[in-house]
C-alpha cells in the first residue's frame, strides 16, 4: 500500500521582485492543476493585506489554466466571478472580505463551487479558514519586512513572498509538483 503523502511538508516560499514574477509563480501552480488535480479539484486560499498582490495572483492562475488574465478583475463587491477555460476547467474567484458570517458562504454558493475541473480561488480565505476544505492549499502573500513567515527568511521593501503550504494530500501533490516546476525554472 503507498505511503500517503504528509500535508506538514515544509512550505514552499518564493520571492518575487515585481507583480509580474508573482502572476508567473502563480501561472506556474494554475498548469500543474491542469496537469495532476484538474478531475479533483483544488481550492487555493489567499491571504495577504490589502495590496498585497491577491488578484494578481489569481491573474496567474487564469493564465495558467490557459485565460486571458486581463478578464479576472478582483470580485470584491460581486463576491465571486467565475471564468471558463476551454481546457474544460473553471477558475472561481471568490473575495470573502465583505462577508460578515460563515452563513454567508451558504447563501452566496460556495459550497457547489469545489468540485472536478474547477479551481477555487479564495481572496481573504483565512477569514473562515474552518469553513474551507480541509484539503486545500493556502498561499500568504506578504509584502513587508516585518510580516515576513519566519519559513521565508525577510525580504526587502517592494518584493512580495509567497509561502504556500499544503493541508491535506491532494494540495500535497500540487504543492510538490509547483515545488518541482519551480526548481526547473531557478526559484
Amino acid at each position: 500500500m503507498p505511503r500517503p503523502i504528509a500535508h506538514s511538508l515544509e512550505a514552499l516560499c518564493l520571492r518575487s521582485r515585481t507583480p509580474e514574477e508573482s502572476r508567473s509563480f502563480a501561472a506556474a501552480l494554475g498548469r500543474v492543476f491542469r496537469e495532476i488535480a484538474v478531475d479533483a479539484g483544488l481550492v487555493v486560499s489567499l491571504r495577504g493585506e490589502l495590496g498585497a498582490g491577491k488578484t494578481v495572483f489569481v491573474k496567474g492562475l487564469a493564465e495558467g489554466l490557459g485565460l486571458d488574465p486581463g478578464l479576472v478583475s478582483s470580485p470584491t463587491f460581486v463576491l465571486a466571478n467565475e471564468y471558463p477555460a476551454a481546457s474544460g476547467c473553471i477558475l472561481h474567484h471568490v473575495d470573502l472580505y465583505r462577508l460578515e458570517g460563515p452563513a454567508e458562504l451558504e447563501t452566496m454558493g460556495f459550497f457547489d463551487l469545489p468540485g472536478p475541473g474547477a479551481l477555487v480561488a479564495v481572496e481573504w480565505g483565512d477569514r473562515f479558514a474552518d469553513q474551507l476544505p480541509t484539503d486545500r492549499l493556502d498561499v500568504h502573500i506578504v509584502r513587508e519586512r516585518i510580516e515576513a513567515p519566519a519559513a521565508c527568511g525577510l525580504n526587502d521593501p517592494g518584493e512580495r513572498l509567497l509561502e504556500a503550504r499544503a493541508t491535506g494530500p491532494r494540495a500535497a501533490r500540487v504543492l510538490e509538483a509547483w515545488r518541482a516546476t519551480m526548481r526547473t525554472a531557478g526559484h
